[in-house]
């Protein structure tokens, strides 16, 4: 009887003798002092190699991410877990709550989506602002909200800020996405009078690269990894009270503990025999 073997076809790599192979690539002949981590990053979500412009903004995009308050909740989460001394499980702990959450790689996802379909809807950059206007309140009724907009707490997105100007000085800014991007972001503050952040922006600039909203996410995800691992790295080795909160630190308002009655009955009893015991010795 012959058995049949599983083959499952990849493309990411191969393993040579002298030589191995990524995504087709000769690692140490073409990748090696010439790929940069970005790049890297970027080929292992995508399949190619991004220009080695397109690669310099997404390592102007990492920094520009980079908000890493422990207080914000999948970064708490990775604190928390790594307080119990390891921090690969922290690591996975803290980003897998981003899997479908309103903040992180998804809302960049979802935003990359909405460009999609407005972009489609809008046909041209060159249609009027009450065409926009009418697109957009439509996709606001429909939908309610428009993932990629709006800063809590401050009114506009200090990060948006700062890697618009990399955008511009890389000169991608004039880009069909990117110019859909800020027709639509005139549209929504009108309407709104919510301001876009970077997952909009983002999204725009990695949809002008070629990229598709689910490896939109994956690459978000990579590019914001750095900061996972500040707090896993950190949460290991600092002193902290994560795991158990000091005694001091409670005050509790609530009843007091119940008593079971087999406990009553007990305590009774060994009362009882105190009470005798002292008696007979007297």
């Amino acid at each position: 009887m012959t058995v049949p073997t599983l083959d499952e076809p990849t493309h990411s790599a191969h393993w040579g003798w002298t030589e191995h192979r990524y995504f087709g690539h000769r690692v140490f002949g073409e990748l090696t002092g010439h790929e940069s981590l970005a790049g890297l990053l970027a080929l292992s979500i995508v399949g190619r190699r991004l220009p080695p412009d397109c690669s310099a903004l997404l390592d102007d995009a990492a920094a520009a991410l980079t908000l890493a308050d422990p207080r914000i909740w999948p970064l708490k989460l990775t604190r928390v877990v790594a307080a119990y001394g390891h921090m690969v499980p922290a690591l996975c702990a803290g980003m897998l709550m981003e899997d479908e959450a309103r903040i992180g790689p998804w809302a960049f996802l979802e935003a990359a989506k909405a460009l999609l379909e407005l972009h489609a809807t809008l046909g041209t950059d060159s249609a009027t602002p009450e065409r926009v206007r009418e697109v957009v309140e439509a996709y606001l009724g429909k939908h309610g909200f428009m993932w990629g907009f709006g800063t809590p707490f401050r009114s506009e997105d200090e990060r948006l800020v700062a890697f618009r100007r990399c955008v511009a000085e890389r000169q991608r800014d004039q880009l069909p996405y990117w110019r859909t991007m800020t027709l639509v972001s005139q549209a929504v503050r009108a309407a709104r009078k919510a301001e876009p952040n970077i997952g909009v922006a983002l999204a725009a600039v990695l949809l002008d690269m070629g990229l598709t909203p689910t490896q939109i996410g994956a690459l978000v995800v990579s590019l914001m990894q750095h900061m996972f691992f500040a707090h896993a790295v950190e949460g290991v080795t600092a002193k902290t009270t994560l795991r158990e909160l000091p005694a001091a630190y409670v005050n509790y308002q609530g009843r007091a503990a119940r008593v079971s009655p087999r406990a009553e009955t007990e305590a009774a009893g060994e009362a009882r025999n105190i009470s005798a015991a002292t008696t007979a010795a007297e």
